[in-house]
Formats: C-alpha cells, structure tokens, sequence
C-alpha cells in the first residue's frame, strides 16, 4: 500500500500496521508517565535528613540544576517529551564556615579572604578585607578570619547549594566573574551592626595568673588582672574597627606593661623594709632565675651594678631571650673595658674571675680576704696583663699593705732574721 505523506515514511495504514500502532502509542505514554514522574523533581521533595543547611534547605535535599535533552514526539500527535531533571543535593551545613578555614594553609586562607573581599556588596560598608591587610597577616604567618569573613563565606556556601551542583570556590568565581550579578544579590542588604570578637576576659585572667606564677611564683591581684583584661579587649576592639586583629605581639607588649608595674611595685615594698629577709621573694620563679643570672653576669666580669639595676635588666630579659643576650653582652663588653688587656678572651666567653684567679690566690695571702674584680683592675689595665709575681711585689708600695697582718709577719720574721745573723736573740 501507499505510505501516507502526513504518518511519515515506514508508518502503514494496514491492519498490521494499525496493530503496532497501538503498541508503539502504549509504549510512548508509557514513557511518558515514567518521564512525567521524574519531573515532578522540579520541586524537590528528595528525602533528606531534616537538618537544615547553610542555605535554609534541608541537608540532602535535591537541588535541580538542569534537565536533560528535551525529545521531539515519537509519533504525530504528540506532545515533545520534556527532559528528565538533573539534581544536586545540598551538602553545607551550618557549621562548615567555621570548620573549612581550619583545613586550608596560611596561603590558602589568604587567597580566599582576597577574593572573598572582591565580591562587590557581599561585606558591610569597610568590613571587606583588602589585599593589603591581608598580605600584612601572611608576612606575619598567621591569617586569621574574622565574624565577617565566616559570615561572607557561608554566604557563598549558601549560593552554592541554592545553585546546585557548585562548590563554594565555583560560586565566589561566579560573582567574581559578574560583578552586577554579586551587586544585584547582595548590593541591597542592610549592613548589620559590626560584630569585633575579643576574648573571654576570664580566658585572659587564667592566662595572666599562669604567667604570674610562672614568673613571680604567685599570682596578680584581683584589680591587676582585671585592668590587664579590659584593656586588652579595648585594644582588640580598636584594632577590629580598624578592619585587622590585635597581634600576638601586641598583646605580650600589654602583658608586659602590667609584669613592669607589678615588679616594680614587689622591689619597692620589699626595699623598704630594712631587713633583709624578704629579699628572697624577688628572687622567686622564672624572673628571679635571670635576676640571679644577670647578678652572676656582673660579679663574675667584675662590672659594678645595683639590685634596682639588675632587676631592671631581667624584666628586659623575660621579654624575649634575645633582649637577656644582648644585657648579657652588654656587660662583656663592660668587663672587656675594665680589663683591656684580656679583652679577646672576655669577648670569647672567658669570665674575668676565671682570668684573676692567680691573683687573687696572692691577694687574699696578702690582704687577709678574697677580692672583688674591681680590686684587681690594675692587673689588666694596660695591653698586656701584669705578671703575678711582679704584682706581688708592687704591693709593697701600696700604704694598705702595712695594715695587714701579712705585712707584720713579714716586717717581724725580717727582723728577727737579722737579728739572728749578727748573734742576737729576739
């Protein structure tokens, strides 16, 4: 039979024909229910596990992002049948702001607070961070997010799962890519009240009494501690407002501010009492370690010093090890002054007690007690050190010498001795 024009070539009219028709029409609507039911996903309904994500949908809900290709009808008649729905299913959670800066390096949190800040409207007005604050914290190492950058990036989680089927980073390139597009979206939120985190001040004061007890051995009183934390949290506030956080290092300036006043205040106390028995308690703890070693420093290089001296170099010293280095040289090259004539070993590490010994072995047989260094800064005054036994015998020139029971023995064993050679017995 003739093939109609209007069913399409291989379509008869024949009873056979008529009979596949039939089936071929089932299996079509068939089909199409099938398809039919899968596109009801335009409003998902996916199960999920009912907690709901970052972005107000519930964890596993199914997000559609697309379709498939839609298809023209099998037979004349029919309608197109519409592609099946692609999904993607919301995966970040509420917490996942917080958490996901923790898993990148200091480079890795740096180049995304860059392009966090490079989405117009995603920040409040001046909150945004610029590319200069940022590499300040990477030279310093320590890039640290802010209320407002956890706030941005769980703003681009949220779009990433409204989205569907993006990451985060895809969704930040995206408003990166379309400035209009970040405008349009967030240009029009009302900026809310800054939020500047600062610490626990009871976190602070734990901190501070370790400290204290560490280098004090005891702890700061109820008034100091507290002056220490709320001044410290004013500065974190300032320093919030000015879009960066307080350093490290601007807080242990803070601490030690407050460890200056606190001895200072221990030294004058325990000075005033005119015993001398309660000395002892400036010299507890970490502080009165290098308080001891400063002391030895400069009686062991014969370089003068005072107790207010010497605890005002060791609160230098318990600021960093490098601050007791250079103290410690600094009296070196005191000592290496006094003792010109020994300055190469002084310089090396060689102590100016260690160099005087045999001289003050003679000192004290002759002045009846051992010496101080600085009783001896003749001996290497000059470019080269005085012989001990030319030392000796300049004493006898030295007026102190005939007040010393040394003298006396010799003056009298002298004189019996020639008493004996000319016969007479004394």
């Amino acid at each position: 039979m003739a093939k109609s024009p209007l069913l399409g070539t291989g379509v008869s009219t024949d009873k056979t024909s008529s009979t596949k028709s039939k089936t071929n029409t089932k299996t079509a609507a068939s089909q199409a229910k099938i398809e039919a039911d899968a596109s009801s996903k335009d409003a998902p309904t996916a199960t999920s596990s009912g907690k709901l994500g970052i972005s107000g949908l519930p964890l596993g809900f199914e997000v559609m992002t697309g379709r498939t290709t839609t298809r023209p009808p099998d037979i004349v008649g029919q309608l197109p049948v519409q592609g099946v729905p692609v999904t993607s299913k919301v995966t970040y959670k509420v917490t996942d702001p917080y958490t996901e800066p923790a898993n990148l390096n200091n480079t890795e949190r740096a180049n995304l607070l860059v392009a966090l800040g490079s989405i117009p409207g995603l920040y409040a007005k001046g909150q945004a961070p610029t590319r200069d604050w940022v590499n300040n914290m990477a030279k310093n190492n320590v890039v640290t997010f802010r209320p407002a950058d956890y706030t941005a990036l769980g703003k681009m989680m949220a779009e990433a799962d409204k989205a569907g089927g993006e990451t985060y980073q895809d969704a930040i390139f995206r408003f990166i890519q379309n400035p209009k597009l970040a405008t349009q979206t967030f240009g029009k939120i009302t900026p809310t009240a800054k939020t500047i985190p600062v610490t626990n001040p009871d976190a602070l004061i734990s901190d501070m009494t370790t400290k204290y007890l560490d280098l004090f051995n005891s702890a700061p009183d109820k008034k100091t501690a507290a002056a220490y934390a709320a001044e410290v949290n004013k500065a974190q506030r300032a320093a919030g407002a000015k879009g960066y956080s307080l350093s490290a290092q601007e807080q242990e300036d803070i601490f030690i501010k407050y460890v200056e006043q606190t001895a200072t205040q221990r030294y004058a106390k325990v000075k005033a009492t005119p015993d001398t028995k309660d000395d002892i308690a400036l010299e507890q703890g970490s502080l009165g370690i290098v308080i001891r070693q400063i002391r030895a420093a400069h009686a062991d290089n014969g370089v003068p010093t005072s107790d207010k001296a010497v605890y005002s170099e060791a609160l230098k010293g318990i600021r960093s090890e490098q601050a007791l280095q250079n103290t410690l040289e600094t009296i070196k090259i005191q000592a290496a002054t006094q003792f010109p004539a020994w300055k190469e070993d002084i310089m090396k590490g060689v102590s100016v007690s260690k160099l005087i010994a045999p001289y003050s072995q003679s000192y004290e047989k002759i002045y009846g007690k051992a010496p101080d260094p600085t009783d001896l800064y003749d001996v290497a005054s000059g470019q080269t050190a005085i012989p001990v036994l030319a030392w000796e015998k300049a004493q006898w020139k030295n007026p102190k010498i005939k007040e010393t029971q040394f003298y006396k023995d010799t003056v009298k064993n002298d004189l019996r001795a020639m008493a004996n050679a000319f016969g007479v017995n004394v």
